[in-house]
């Protein structure tokens, strides 16, 4: 069940590996003058590709997939904005935030049983409850009539009216705040199942995608539960940046405290710390939209920039991932014995947060 996790991380980032159909030798040792040390015989055997599909298919109705998500949640956090009272948005942006985190939650406990349900049934599942959510919403929701007699929009207008919303001041510190907080989500959450794969004993034979599945399961609900607790505090004392703040300061711990724990408890400190990363997530979730509704003009119409608030969650799960890869190639290949590449990533990600928590106080309108 346990392997050797230093030679299981560092064999990529071998100086030189020499194979034939008997023996393989691995370089070991870091000193000058190391030599090769001849392994244990290991059988050869050629494995035949019973891989299907196309990796062309996958990217293409990913896209649909990702196209298709923004088009429904860019209109509906706009109609939240709109339903919402002044004196109520820190509670409702706490409530959104708690239910999309127990939609992951969800999403989590459909992972720890994947082999049971198959592909086919776990993606069935995410499509019947995408239907019904959406149908509820529309059936169920009144709104005010859109404006008439539109005039036509070309790319010109488009391209203007995306970059409009930056040139206000709070604005911008709004987005570059959500932005480096959801890049940091996103850094621990992409790297999470190689991080136990590659430096943690897993109990029970587990592999890592199951750990990863059981390990969000209490960061989610700690989560979902601050977010609301928190969204309404932020409603009663009127203020939003300090809890941005204590957010980022928790991530901050959290995140510092993955790189050091080590041995056979590992992983039940690590589950202990995504307890408190939950609560930090949850606190930042509960006035994450209610930063956004405080600096918009009632008078303004809101779709628009919160399309273009919306890409500061869109653009961190696409960046997060190559970023977080090529500094962790670079830094295990400089010394993968003590996991450099992932200590210097969650420095990077601690430094996301901590940017986060600074540059919310830039913001003036909000308290």
């Amino acid at each position: 069940c346990h392997s050797d996790l230093e030679a299981q991380r560092c064999l990529p980032y071998a100086n030189k590996t020499i194979k034939n159909s008997h023996e393989t030798t691995i370089l070991r040792g870091s000193q000058p003058g190391t030599i090769l040390v001849p392994e244990k015989k290991v059988e050869v055997v050629e494995e035949k590709d019973t891989s299907s599909g196309s990796l062309g298919l996958y990217i293409f109705f990913y896209l649909i997939v990702t196209v298709s998500f923004a088009m429904i949640t860019v209109p509906y956090n706009a109609l939240i904005a709109d339903k919402s009272h002044y004196s109520q948005r820190g509670f409702n942006s706490g409530v959104m935030g708690c239910m999309i985190l127990l939609g992951n939650v969800s999403g989590a406990a459909v992972g720890i049983g994947l082999s049971e349900m198959g592909v086919l049934g776990a993606y069935g599942t995410a499509i019947a409850v995408v239907m019904v959510s959406v149908c509820v919403t529309v059936f169920t929701t009144t709104e005010k009539p859109g404006k008439q007699n539109l005039e036509p929009i070309g790319c010109v207008q488009i391209f203007c009216g995306f970059w409009e919303p930056f040139k206000e001041h709070d604005f911008r510190w709004v987005f570059f705040t959500r932005f480096l907080m959801q890049q940091g989500v996103s850094t621990v959450t992409g790297f999470l199942e190689y991080w136990l794969s590659d430096m943690i004993e897993l109990p029970d034979c587990w592999n890592a995608g199951r750990g990863v599945a059981i390990m969000l399961l209490p960061m989610l609900f700690a989560a979902a539960i601050s977010s609301i607790i928190f969204g309404i505090l932020s409603d009663r004392f009127n203020r939003r940046k300090p809890i941005v703040i204590v957010a980022a300061f928790i991530m901050c711990i959290c995140i510092s405290t993955l790189t050091y724990i080590k041995g056979p408890s590992a992983y039940y400190i690590a589950v202990v710390v995504a307890f408190f990363f939950g609560i930090g997530f949850g606190s930042f979730q509960s006035v994450d939209f209610a930063l956004v509704m405080d600096i918009l003009p009632e008078e303004k119409d809101k779709a628009k920039d919160i399309a273009v608030w919306h890409l500061a969650l869109i653009l961190p799960n696409a960046l997060a991932t190559p970023v977080g890869g090529l500094i962790l190639d670079y830094f295990e290949s400089v010394n993968c014995r003590i996991g450099l590449g992932y200590i210097i990533l969650f420095v990077v990600t601690t430094v996301y947060f901590l940017l986060s928590g600074i540059f919310v106080t830039r913001i003036r309108q909000a308290k």
